[in-house]
């Protein structure tokens, strides 16, 4: 059997940045273990770039995690030596759906009345400042940017490996156990004894949460990359920022040479051992048309890459993120759905805190898993 002091059971993101956290509390030992290893093709979290923003629309909670969030990421940037976030801006596009509407408003009045800044962008000046885009008129989040996912997860690998995380690749987490402590019982036959234990696996979290906590819905997300027949200089950042035009979300050329273009949140409910990994037909014709309506110029452009990603949705949208309320060895991140990412150091922190029965650095009483995460607060906050 093997001993330490934390188990850390999912090595995508949100494990890694909790393991980087904890490998800074000098003596701790810690295992960072994960079914599949890090940065792999079956991680939720993987892949070429994610967005940045404080957009957020009425839910001021979210908007000051991204704050806060911003913060840290820049720490990480300076402790790394890494560019891990290229700033571009987030355009909200004035499109046909109510909702992603309503949203776009109530981002650019919540961005003003916390005194962070927001800018309404009429057509005439849309058409000068960003003539890629045709849109009616559109708001602006200045704190958009595009977040390197890949290199993210392997700078917080390499950082916890290098601060002594022992990390066990391709050793899934089978059961929670308790005796004296928590024990985890792994494919590979070995058991691991901890004091604290941190469940973050994503689209798999229903596998180790208990019943009586808030599930999860994992869904399968398509993800389509364009290039313009006429190339990609007008399409990356800043002349090109991150977008939101109706239903429909899209990150420049960053990180890959293509702009990412994708349905925010999409309801397709998969088994994640079984969801089919390759993108329909239809997908790409949906992300095709949207580009039609907003970016005529990149519609006409060649399809260089498809992907899809796993979401762990809850009812709500909100996360789940706290300790076991009937064992506080346990310590719960899940639910991320779909919109986590550009919170990792902030949640890694917090998970690391939780951990180790220390003061949280945020109120997260609404994340709570004792919560029931089913009624909406706000709406879907993307």
């Amino acid at each position: 059997m093997m001993e330490t002091d934390v188990c850390v059971v999912g090595a995508g993101v949100m494990g890694s940045a909790a393991a980087y956290w904890l490998s800074k509390t000098p003596g701790l030992k810690i295992v960072l273990m994960d079914r599949y290893g890090i940065s792999n093709e079956f991680c939720s979290s993987n892949d070429a770039n994610r967005v940045f923003r404080y957009a957020y629309g009425k839910d001021a909670f979210y908007t000051r995690m991204a704050v806060e969030s911003l913060r840290l990421w820049k720490d990480l940037e300076t402790e790394t030596g890494e560019r891990l976030l290229v700033p571009s801006g987030l355009l909200l596009l004035h499109g046909e759906d109510q909702e992603a509407s309503s949203f776009n408003e109530d981002s650019y009045k919540t961005l003003n009345q916390l005194g962070l800044g927001a800018e309404k962008i009429d057509g005439p000046d849309l058409k000068r400042r960003f003539p890629q885009f045709s849109a009616q008129d559109a708001y602006m989040d200045p704190h958009g940017g595009v977040l390197l996912a890949s290199k993210i997860l392997f700078a917080l690998g390499h950082s916890a490996r290098g601060q002594g995380v022992r990390i066990l690749e391709k050793c899934q987490a089978t059961r929670v156990s308790f005796k004296n402590r928590p024990e985890i019982e792994t494919s590979t036959g070995e058991t691991v004894s901890c004091r604290k234990v941190i469940v973050t696996i994503g689209p798999w979290s229903n596998s180790l949460r208990r019943k009586e906590l808030p599930p999860i819905t994992p869904t399968r997300q398509q993800i389509v990359y364009f290039r313009s027949l006429n190339g990609l200089e007008r399409f990356r950042p800043p002349g090109f920022p991150c977008f939101f035009a109706d239903q429909y979300y899209g990150i420049p050329a960053v990180g890959i040479e293509g702009v990412k273009v994708s349905h925010k949140n999409l309801r397709d409910p998969v088994d994640p051992d079984q969801a089919n990994r390759s993108a329909d037909s239809a997908a790409v014709e949906a992300c095709r048309n949207l580009c039609a309506r907003f970016i005529p110029d990149l519609a006409r452009g060649e399809v260089v890459r498809t992907k899809v990603c796993l979401y762990d949705m809850t009812g709500n949208s909100d996360f789940v993120l706290g300790q076991d309320p009937e064992n506080l060895d346990v310590v719960y991140g899940y639910g991320f759905s779909g919109h986590g990412f550009k919170f990792a150091p902030l949640i890694g922190k917090l998970l690391a805190e939780l951990a180790l029965d220390m003061p949280t650095s945020c109120n997260i009483e609404r994340l709570s898993p004792s919560k029931t995460h089913e009624a909406p607060v706000f709406g879907p906050p993307y």
